[in-house]
């Protein structure tokens, strides 16, 4: 196959202030001030783009490349950290560091693309297959950086992207070096593995994740994203496990599809999932049995239920795809949106938009404002919605938080979560909503046995529906549960009784619901 990429054009006049010497680089890096994160990214930036339009042999280009990229990757921890949305929309310097971030990513990636069209084009390559397969491995390890990127800021993948990863993976299996392993940091690595991380990374659902969880994911496929097999089509009766890169499309991979007239089978690859998934079903039983996380090569945090969590949806997304009951249809139409569980809380009480609530009687110090706004519904489905906001000053939110929303001309709020966030634009916002209630009843708890210090929480009363044999349950803070915890609720602002939280129904970032007894 002939690989088509996308690269800057050579400057056919050279440029004598760009530096191709690599000891002579390596001395600059080396004295390059780091204090300024934002101007030391510009500065590369500009140096990597200005070798990427000139003339140099493909030999000397991967030793330059390899010199900026070692540096690049110091300091990607450090832009990460300002980056990495705890809620959208990202201020602007958080937001430009993230484009500044993939910019630099794409550059890299330019100059390793560049490198293998050069080999490709070149004449003779005997001796030389060593450039390609680390140039393929990097060009692919750049590209795959910039969509985790997208995945922790909640942005779309940029065009092309995908299809640039398929050529590369196509090109490395054609040459024979797919599985070559190189060194990456503090691994080994090849193209073959490259691919199956980002392949699996893009499975897990990662618009729906919780800010931190992407990362999460990336360090577990480091460590076990080989367990996955790539192989050639071949029909089966089970497709559990299975799943499909096409690699002529700028797609993610999908679910193997029923009808099988979809696949191309003399391009198309297969992911197979079976033996991961093995591995992360045993770390999770094991975690649920108190092994310590350092004898699985898992991470200190493993320990928390939030991480055991996200392997427990890790196993449902990439065993087999969630099927949907219901079709989405198109939809035009808005509907009132409020956002977190204070402001479900305070709306529920009958308030009205932008009245000011005095909450310090649950765990408030000053005085809030609660605001609900006008949503564009863009899909409806039985179990939720797709909405779009176009605001001059955005609100607050991140997958995980408790929603109200209430249809025109309704009186009353619905319950809902937020599942997943996009992020194109400064000023806009898409999510999607799944329907946990269509009533509650606003509530306040805490801790039966707690400080006189500690106040009341804002909570949300979740009715009994007996025709689905489903127990009345509360939402509430993160933090609240606790096996056999003794609480005390209050309902109407007056009524106070003591309860027992019982089970535990679903925990996200933004709040926790459990069923409980009463008295």
């Amino acid at each position: 196959m002939s690989l088509t990429l996308t690269v800057p054009a050579i400057d056919p006049v050279e440029d004598l202030t760009v530096e191709t010497r690599p000891k002579h680089l390596k001395e600059w890096l080396d004295d390059l001030p780091l204090t300024n994160l934002s101007d030391v990214c510009r500065t590369l930036d500009d140096e990597i783009g200005a070798m990427n339009r000139q003339k140099v042999a493909m030999e000397t280009r991967l030793k330059l490349l390899e010199l900026y990229r070692s540096v690049i990757f110091k300091l990607l921890p450090a832009m990460e950290e300002q980056y990495v949305a705890t809620r959208l929309p990202q201020p602007g310097k958080n937001r430009q560091m993230a484009e500044q971030a993939r910019q630099l990513l794409m550059e890299l990636a330019n100059g390793y693309k560049i490198i293998l069209l050069d080999y490709q084009n070149a004449r003779i390559t005997l001796g030389k297959g060593k450039i390609a397969v680390t140039a393929a491995q990097r060009a692919m390890s750049a590209l795959s950086r910039i969509l985790m990127i997208c995945y922790q800021t909640y942005a779309p993948a940029p065009a092309g992207i995908w299809f640039e990863i398929h050529q590369i993976f196509r090109f490395a299996i054609e040459q024979d070096i797919a599985n070559e392993t190189i060194t990456d940091e503090e691994s080994e690595s090849s193209s073959n593995l490259v691919y199956k991380q980002t392949l699996l990374l893009a499975l897990s659902n990662p618009y729906h994740l919780s800010p931190g969880e992407v990362a999460w994911i990336q360090n577990y496929l480091t460590a076990f994203g080989g367990l996955a097999q790539l192989q050639a089509f071949a029909h089966t009766g089970n497709s559990i496990g299975l799943f499909l890169a096409e690699t002529h499309s700028d797609k993610p991979p999908k679910p193997l599809p029923q009808d099988l007239n979809e696949v191309d089978n003399r391009s198309d690859i297969l992911l197979n999932t079976l033996e991961l998934v093995h591995a992360l079903h045993h770390h999770i039983a094991r975690l649920n049995d108190g092994e310590l996380p350092k004898n699985m090569q898992l991470p200190f945090v493993a320990k928390e239920t939030s991480y055991r969590d996200l392997l427990k949806s890790l196993l449902k997304n990439w065993s087999a795809a969630p099927k949907r009951v219901f079709n989405r249809t198109q939809n035009i139409s808005s509907t009132q949106v409020c956002i977190g569980l204070p402001s479900l809380h305070h709306f529920l009480g009958g308030r009205e938009s932008g009245a000011s609530t005095d909450l310090t009687s649950i765990q408030t110090a000053n005085n809030q404002r609660f605001i609900s706004s006008r949503w564009l519904v863009i899909n409806e489905g039985a179990g939720g919605l797709a909405l779009c906001g176009t605001f001059e000053s955005l609100p607050q939110i991140r997958p995980g938080d408790v929603i109200g929303l209430k249809a025109d001309e309704a009186n009353q709020w619905n319950v809902g979560a937020v599942r997943w966030v996009k992020s194109d634009k400064a000023d806009q916002l898409e999510i999607g909503t799944q329907l946990i209630a269509p009533k509650a009843e606003p509530a306040r708890i805490k801790p039966s046995i707690a400080s006189p210090a500690e106040t009341f929480q804002a909570a949300l009363l979740l009715p009994e529906i007996l025709m689905l044999r489903q127990p009345e349950t509360l939402i509430a803070p993160r933090g609240t549960f606790g096996p056999q915890r003794e609480l005390l609720l209050e309902l109407d602002g007056h009524t106070t009784q003591a309860i027992r939280a019982v089970k535990l129904v679903e925990q996200t970032a933004g709040y926790e619901r459990f069923e409980f007894s009463r008295g």
